[in-house]
């Protein structure tokens, strides 16, 4: 089956600064893929070309024909002097898709308790949920997530992973993944690319524990792997 996006030696200056260097690599349908890198590494500036917000400078860019893509940025800029309540976002982000069976996107994000409550008044973490859910719900081929668990806890964080998983199987749905969080992102996705620039190394999760490419590759951007093999008592 053919990628659903594929760089092909993709570079992007802005100016005379080179912000993404001759970077490759394919997305699949049906899988996870996560992007690590610390900031500035241009992990952003990569998901703004996939949606054409962005042009590259160098290399090649494949998106499958007619591909609808759904994208929750890592900041939600909202002009708060609008009135607009949890109601109206959800039907703005998922347009007469509320009503029917997403049940369990409705719950993670609360819905039904916050459905009239003005987004000004919500918290970080229920107005995250909310696009979050809202931009599953629209049922995407490709979604493109910037952070998506930075300001929810850990229960949310497993609830929502385990919801993308759900989507994933139900849908088809392919899912490209912005973080920094290594542990969740080893345990939650098909494809792992290290980025700092350039690509250090890309690689299969259960691969990279013991891979020491990967493990190197963790160091340049400055994430140290760990074994959890151990058990925590709490």
């Amino acid at each position: 089956m053919s990628p659903v996006v594929e760089f092909c030696s993709v570079s992007k200056c802005f100016g005379s600064k080179l912000l993404v260097d001759n970077v490759s690599f394919k997305l699949h349908q049906k899988e996870i893929t996560t992007l690590i890198g610390q900031n500035g590494a241009g992990k952003t500036t990569i998901a703004k070309m996939i949606l054409g917000l962005e042009k590259h400078t160098q290399g090649q860019i494949r998106i499958k024909d007619n591909l609808n893509i759904g994208y929750a940025p890592q900041k939600l800029d909202f002009n708060f002097n609008m009135p607009l309540n949890a109601e109206a976002l959800m039907n703005i982000l998922a347009p007469g898709r509320i009503d029917k069976e997403v049940s369990e996107l409705i719950n993670f994000a609360d819905f039904n308790n916050i459905r009239k409550v003005d987004i000004s008044e919500l918290s970080g973490g229920q107005l995250q949920k909310l696009v979050l859910a809202g931009t599953l719900m629209n049922k995407p081929d490709l979604v493109i997530l910037d952070e998506p668990t930075q300001y929810l806890d850990v229960t949310s964080q497993q609830e929502f992973y385990k919801l993308l998983k759900q989507t994933k199987e139900a849908t088809g749905l392919t899912v490209f993944l912005i973080s920094h969080d290594l542990f969740t992102v080893m345990k939650n996705s098909d494809q792992v690319i290290c980025i700092n620039g350039h690509v250090c190394c890309i690689g299969k999760p259960n691969d990279t524990s013991n891979n020491s490419d990967f493990k190197n590759a963790l160091s340049e951007i400055g994430l140290y792997v760990h074994s959890h093999d151990h058990t925590h008592n709490h």
